[in-house]
């Protein structure tokens, strides 16, 4: 998480708006002088000057540009407001050990060709993406692209290769080898067959979502679609500065929405329901702003949102995500984060803000292709008392704040464009989450038809625990297990 200079959430003393008195009055004006074009205003008369980037609400949070000593004096001032750092939550990464290759001096190393073909026919693949480790603890190696006929070519030291990851392009799976020789060698990428039965589908094969009930879930994500299979509603990119297209600037959005609620080619958890997707990362590839995930948790309660979804995080204690979250709650919804892919680290934040329910990653072997990257991520302890063969991905984070498990090992979804591929982390375990707890809530009329407030959100995230089924992985790695496939 990095702070962005020059930038503040400027809000009340407490909350994120503020219903009467002088802090309403004071964020009132400042809306209306944004609207009319004002450039620079003052918040205490002309005392201390502040340029308005953004306006999520007249009577709350207003993204400004100020100086350090312009803030300060607003912390330190009777002026019922306060102004908080703008800081930034690192898009997820999809392919954790991308770009972390120290290259071998060239005198040391030799080139090798690897040839990347799809395992069915044998067809070079262009776009295959291999990173080797001759040596992974120093994260010595090398890495590249194949190109047309299927190569990639590597520089490379010592006698064998550690750790080979192979990334592979949409509708296929990506691999894992180790102990291979440093030679050339040919990979074959296993071909995406939409019958195939992954995690998800091992345990959610089947749904009792209800289409009619009307839920509605937002996806706080890189934006989503295009994907013929996902029911697409309005959404909103709440990146300052550009243009309120919700489409995915990249490939994570999309596989999110899959898992939550696919219809077609490949079924989500909760098949057909509506999405609503909100764009927190900005196209470049940066991070999200707490402000862009404090005005898309706004933008999704107005919108009627039952359950949103945050398959991001990382970093130290926010006040304006740690906010926004009670907010949602009060506002009716289920907030459901992703718990982290740090090796078995601290549940991160947002996942660890109370009111979050968070989400630990748990995998099933058997559940995808011989030969595939996903059989790295396998690890034991601990083991499941139900059965043999599921395990807790060796990425996961853990702790007391996970609330449960769900499959995000090898999970196949939607990728942008009409494809689809598996990925793995947390970040696909919280989705699947968000789908079951969609079909929950589409079967239960009384809390579906509760007022928006904190009654209800309570009544979703206890009907979520309440309908989930323990793995005997152990508390910390769990919380209350994997939301019950047979109610789901």
């Amino acid at each position: 998480m990095m702070n962005r200079d020059g930038q503040y959430i400027l809000l009340p003393s407490s909350g994120l708006r503020s219903e009467t008195g002088a802090a309403r009055n004071l964020l009132e004006s400042m809306t209306a002088s944004f609207h009319a074009g004002a450039t620079t205003m003052g918040v205490d008369g002309a005392a201390l000057q502040v340029q308005v980037l953004d306006v999520v609400q007249e009577n709350g949070a207003k993204l400004v540009a100020t100086d350090s000593a312009t803030a300060d004096a607003i912390n330190n001032s009777p002026i019922p407001l306060r102004a908080v750092p703008v800081i930034e939550y690192p898009k997820p990464r999809i392919r954790p050990f991308l770009n972390q290759v120290a290259t071998t001096a060239p005198a040391a190393a030799r080139t090798i060709t690897l040839t990347c073909v799809d395992a069915a026919t044998g067809q070079p693949l262009q776009g295959a993406t291999a990173v080797a480790f001759t040596d992974f603890a120093n994260r010595i190696g090398d890495q590249g692209s194949s190109d047309a006929q299927g190569q990639v070519r590597l520089r490379l030291s010592g006698a064998a290769i550690e750790r080979l990851y192979v990334y592979a392009p949409a509708n296929y799976w990506s691999a894992f080898r180790s102990g291979l020789p440093v030679a050339n060698a040919q990979i074959g990428l296993t071909p995406v067959d939409l019958a195939y039965v992954d995690s998800v589908r091992h345990y959610y094969g089947q749904s009792r979502f209800d289409l009619a009930a009307q839920v509605r879930v937002g996806v706080l994500d890189t934006g989503c679609g295009p994907h013929p299979d996902l029911n697409l509603q309005p959404g909103h990119a709440t990146v300052t500065g550009e243009p309120d297209d919700a489409a995915d600037v990249d490939i994570h959005g999309t596989h999110v929405a899959g898992l939550i609620g696919a219809s077609g080619g490949l079924r989500g958890v909760a098949p057909g329901v509506p999405i609503y997707p909100y764009r927190v990362f900005p196209a470049d590839g940066g991070g999200a702003t707490n402000y862009a995930i404090l005005k898309a948790m706004i933008l999704a309660a107005g919108a009627q949102c039952d359950i949103i979804n945050l398959s991001l995080g990382g970093g130290p204690f926010d006040d304006i995500v740690a906010e926004s979250i009670q907010d949602a709650r009060n506002q009716g919804m289920l907030v459901v984060i992703a718990a982290g892919n740090d090796g078995r680290g601290a549940v991160s934040f947002p996942a660890a803000y109370p009111g979050a329910l968070a989400v630990s990653a748990m995998g099933r072997e058997g559940t995808f292709p011989p030969g595939s990257l996903h059989e790295a991520e396998v690890q034991r302890p601990p083991h499941s008392q139900i059965d043999p063969a599921e395990f807790i991905a060796d990425f996961s984070n853990v702790g007391l704040q996970i609330c449960v498990t769900a499959p995000g090992v090898g999970t196949l979804s939607t990728l942008p464009g009409g494809g689809h591929g598996p990925l793995s982390g947390t970040s696909m375990a919280a989705p699947v989450v968000a789908g079951a707890a969609a079909s929950l809530l589409s079967q239960d009329p009384t809390i579906m038809g509760m007022p928006r407030n904190r009654m209800r959100s309570d009544a979703i995230f206890n009907m979520v625990t309440q309908n989930s089924v323990r793995r005997r992985f152990g508390a910390i790695f769990e919380g209350f297990g994997l939301p019950d496939p047979d109610m789901v």
